[in-house]
C-alpha cells in the first residue's frame, strides 16, 4: 500500500472531477474509482456519468476503473429505504450509504488497489486534534453546501483514511477550478432526486421492491376523529401537505404516523412544531463519549439550520434531546446530527417525538 496513492471516488460530476485533478496537481498518485450500485450498466444516467469520469480521467491521465456493489447496496441501502418507509419512518439513504459502501464497501476496494487514502467530493473537512488524538470532521466551507451531516457517522478509523480536497472552497470556486484544469464537467448539473429513484416516485419504487399491494388506514386528526382514508403509509411523511386527499376548508399537515395501527395523524401548522425526542445508536466522534447533559448545536434534517438543544445521554447507546425552542416536523427515522461549532461532536438516529 503507497502512502502517496489516493483513491477518488468519481461520479461524473465537477466536485470529484476536481477533486482528482487537485490531488494529481498535489503529487498524489491518484487512480479514479465509479461505482455501480444497482446493476445499472446500460442506463443512460448510468453510462453518462461513467463516460464523464473516464472523460476526466483520461484528461489527468489516471487509472480509472468501475466497481460494483450491487448486493451491498440493496443490502445496506435499498432494503433499508423500503422497511423505513414500511414501519412509517423516513429513512437517510445517503447518511447509511456514506457509512456502509461509499466509506465502507468503497474504501476497502480502493485499499486493495493499495491506496492508503480514499478521496471524494463531498463539502467537508478532516482534521486531526492532536491532543484528544482524534480525528475531527468538520463543516465545509460553504454553508449552503456543507455535507459534514451525511458524514455524522463515520468512525474514527474511516476518517483517518479519507480526504476531502474540496471542502475548504465554495462550490463557485470549485467550478473555476474545473475550468482552469480544462474539465468538460465544470458546468454540469447536480441531480437532486435519490440516485436510486431517478423519476423520483418514492411509492412506485416501495410498491416494485416489495411486490405486493399497500395496506389502506386511516387518517385522523390529534384526537382520532376520522378524516379520511390513506392508500398505504408509504405515500406519507411528517409535515406532508399535499397529497392528503382531504379538504378540510384550512391547511393540513402529516403530524404523525403509527404503523402499529396504520393510522396517519394530520393537524394545523402549529402542531408540527415540538422540543424533545429520543435518539438511538448514538455515535461519537470528537470524543469517545459524553458524560452527562451537554449543549448542542443541533441539526434534524440536511435543510435544517442547526438550533441549541441539551443532550443527555441515557441507557443503550441512546439519547434524550431537548431543544430550547420548538423546531418544525421532527421526524422518526431521520438523523440528528451534533455540532460544537464547526466541529460534528456526534450523531443519533431520530426514533420517538416527545410530545407536548
Amino acid at each position: 500500500m503507497s502512502k502517496n496513492r489516493v483513491a477518488v471516488a468519481m461520479s461524473g460530476g465537477v466536485d470529484s472531477s476536481v477533486a482528482a485533478a487537485f490531488l494529481k496537481e498535489k503529487g498524489y498518485d491518484v487512480i479514479g474509482l465509479t461505482m455501480n450500485l444497482q446493476n445499472e450498466v446500460g442506463h443512460s444516467c448510468f453510462s453518462q456519468d461513467v463516460e464523464d469520469a473516464q472523460c476526466v480521467a483520461r484528461i489527468l491521465d489516471i487509472p480509472h476503473h468501475v466497481v460494483s456493489f450491487e448486493e451491498a447496496f440493496q443490502k445496506h441501502v435499498i432494503d433499508y429505504f423500503v422497511t423505513s418507509y414500511l414501519n412509517g419512518r423516513t429513512p437517510n439513504p445517503c447518511a447509511v450509504c456514506n457509512q456502509t459502501i461509499k466509506f465502507g464497501e468503497l474504501l476497502k476496494k480502493a485499499q486493495t488497489l493499495g491506496a492508503t487514502y480514499l478521496a471524494t467530493g463531498h463539502y467537508a473537512k478532516v482534521t486531526y486534534d492532536a491532543k484528544q488524538e482524534r480525528y475531527q470532521l468538520q463543516r465545509g466551507k460553504e454553508r449552503g453546501k456543507d455535507q459534514s451531516y451525511f458524514l455524522a457517522r463515520l468512525s474514527q478509523d474511516v476518517l483517518k483514511h479519507i480526504l476531502f480536497p474540496v471542502g475548504s472552497f465554495t462550490k463557485m470556486k470549485i467550478r473555476k477550478l474545473a475550468e482552469r484544469f480544462g474539465l468538460p464537467v465544470a458546468e454540469k448539473k447536480e441531480s437532486q432526486e435519490v440516485c436510486f429513484i431517478p423519476g423520483g416516485d418514492v411509492v412506485d419504487f416501495i410498491r416494485k421492491q416489495t411486490d405486493r399491494p399497500f395496506q389502506s388506514g386511516p387518517i385522523v386528526d390529534g384526537k382520532n376523529q376520522p378524516l379520511g382514508t390513506h392508500p398505504g403509509i408509504v405515500g406519507y411523511t411528517i409535515g406532508q401537505r399535499k397529497g392528503l386527499g382531504i379538504a378540510l376548508g384550512e391547511p393540513v399537515y402529516v403530524t404523525k404516523i403509527a404503523a402499529s395501527t396504520n393510522t396517519v395523524f394530520v393537524g394545523k401548522e402549529q402542531d408540527l412544531y415540538q422540543k424533545a425526542f429520543e435518539g438511538s445508536d448514538t455515535h461519537w466522534i470528537s470524543n469517545q463519549k459524553i458524560n452527562g447533559s451537554m449543549r448542542f448545536k443541533t441539526r434534524i434534517r440536511y435543510q435544517h439550520r442547526p438550533d441549541w438543544a441539551d443532550v443527555f445521554p441515557i441507557k443503550n447507546g441512546k439519547v434524550n434531546v431537548q431543544f430550547l425552542k420548538p423546531q418544525r416536523a421532527i421526524t422518526p427515522g431521520q438523523l440528528a446530527v451534533f455540532y460544537d461549532q464547526d466541529v460534528v461532536v456526534g450523531s443519533a438516529w431520530i426514533d420517538k417525538v416527545k410530545r407536548e
